[in-house]
């Protein structure tokens, strides 16, 4: 007989508020993976993944956009691999040509904190199963439910956490969703780090990859030197990237750009 992880009580969430407290600004990724995991194990999914989603338009054009005007912009899953990445690459590009019912109805919600279940009567579900979009991307990778949690930060951006279940038959209940949202719905700050460590919102296109690690290093307070031997990068280029980082973020040097991790 298979055991049932058990369902935590309001101090195993602040617990795992401490321990996302713990993790400095630089291992922000660590932070998120940790927090996916205590998830999934409570809510029994299989898989999840974190999408920073930015508002690109707004008034009238926002009007007339099936998403509202926003977009997910970055995604990062809890567990990376080959065809989960293609997928995951494949949804980001479809935004703009063939946006599925679950992201316009997430996003016509936007600017508060909300759970939704697949199976709750967030959409349409028989008209989602019709789609494309289904038979690729949940269908054919046997995700037999999802649950999506939104916390706004600020007017523009978004922090998406999903969980999926994976050839279950059982689907998220309520009490699963009140769990997500009693988890996530405290930790503004940490949701506004994650967004912050891909450049989001104060640009509307994530960090390059080598600029977000060379980010990552500053944050944890190395020298450019050790950064550049580090990351196998001339002192040039790392200064450059120093550079082009502090004009991003809108600061003078390393102080300013922490005070943006202590809320400033």
């Amino acid at each position: 007989m298979q055991h049932r992880a058990p369902r935590p009580h309001a101090r195993a969430i602040h617990a795992l508020w401490d321990e996302l407290a713990d993790f400095p600004a630089s291992r922000s990724d660590a932070g998120l993976e940790h927090l996916m995991r205590s998830l999934c194990r409570w809510l029994r999914a299989d898989n999840a993944f974190w999408v920073g989603a930015v508002r690109m338009t707004d008034g009238d054009a926002a009007k007339h956009d099936p998403q509202h005007g926003w977009r997910g912009r970055a995604v990062r899953p809890l567990r990376p691999g080959p065809a989960i990445d293609a997928r995951l690459r494949q949804a980001l590009r479809e935004q703009d040509t063939a946006p599925p019912l679950t992201l316009c109805a997430l996003t016509a919600r936007a600017g508060a904190f909300r759970v939704h279940r697949m199976h709750d009567g967030f959409i349409d579900l028989a008209a989602f199963r019709r789609t494309g979009h289904y038979r690729r991307f949940y269908e054919a990778p046997g995700v037999t439910d999802r649950l999506w949690a939104a916390a706004p930060i600020g007017r523009d951006a978004e922090s998406w956490l999903v969980f999926d279940r994976i050839r279950k038959a059982r689907p998220f209940s309520a009490g699963d969703a009140a769990l997500a949202a009693s988890a996530l719905g405290g930790i503004k700050w940490f949701h506004r780090q994650l967004l912050l460590s891909h450049g989001l919102p104060l640009t509307r296109d994530p960090l390059p990859p080598a600029q977000r690690r060379v980010l990552l290093q500053l944050l944890g307070g190395r020298t450019e030197k050790h950064i550049a031997e580090e990351l196998g990068l001339t002192a040039g280029t790392t200064h450059q990237y120093t550079v082009a980082l502090y004009r991003k973020f809108a600061v003078k040097g390393r102080a300013e750009l922490a005070a943006l991790w202590l809320g400033g």
